[in-house]
Order: C-alpha cells, then sequence, then structure tokens
C-alpha cells in the first residue's frame, strides 16, 4: 500500500515503522520516507571506534570468525565444524 501512495499518487509523507528487521526497506521506499520508531538492523556499529557496516555483512563476519569453544579442532580459518554427536 506505501510504495503504491508513493509510486502513483506521489502523497506519502512518511511511514512509521517498529520493525527493525529491515522489511519496510524491501518494498523499496525512499528512506528519506521510513521512520524507524525502535531502530533498525541495517547496520553493525563498533562499541569501540562507531564504525559502521552493513549488517549482513557483520554476520558473516562473524560466521568466519567465530570459534567453537566445544571442537578445539575448529578455528576462525575453518567454516567446518566437526561434531561427533
Amino acid at each position: 500500500f506505501a510504495n503504491l501512495l508513493h509510486t502513483k499518487t506521489k502523497k506519502l509523507t512518511r511511514v512509521y515503522t517498529q520493525n527493525i528487521d529491515g522489511l519496510t526497506s524491501a518494498v523499496h521506499l525512499p528512506t528519506n520516507k521510513i521512520v524507524p520508531v525502535h531502530g533498525t538492523i541495517d547496520e553493525a556499529s563498533c562499541e569501540t571506534c562507531g564504525k559502521s557496516m552493513d549488517f549482513n555483512a557483520f554476520c558473516d563476519q562473524v560466521e568466519m570468525k567465530i570459534k567453537d569453544i566445544y571442537n578445539p579442532q575448529t578455528n576462525s580459518n575453518n567454516n567446518e565444524k566437526n561434531y561427533d554427536g
């Protein structure tokens, strides 16, 4: 509905959303029209330096670098987990 209101009538002023998952951006509205009331998870920021990065890229980095504390054979260079169970 919001996308049609924006593209067909040009009368869309704002979309206030409580979604933090970025679902609202999937409808391809201009970001200046979307007001995320509770914030979003589109970006992750470093608590030390404040540098931000795309949330999906952040998740990819975590998956690549995470260490499995229950399996000493797994390290940050090895994504495959070798579970016996």
